[in-house]
């Protein structure tokens, strides 16, 4: 179901307007801004940020179904 096809709707918190639902489209002609997701989760310049994850064991248990 696509509620917002044809514009914003309106949502309120006890009868006043608290917020708006848009489609992506047009919450990004709002803000002027249209941006893929590679672009919004990129971090220019911190290419160079070292980042190790230590290494984490998995041992089987044995399972008990009693």
């Amino acid at each position: 179901m696509n509620i917002t096809k044809d514009g914003l709707v309106g949502i309120t918190d006890r009868g006043k307007p608290s917020d708006a639902l848009a489609t992506h489209d047009e919450f990004g002609h709002l803000t002027g801004k249209q941006r893929s997701l590679v672009d919004s989760l990129a971090m220019p310049g911190q290419s160079a940020i070292d980042f190790v994850l230590p290494r984490v064991e998995i041992r089987r248990r044995d399972v008990h179904l009693s």
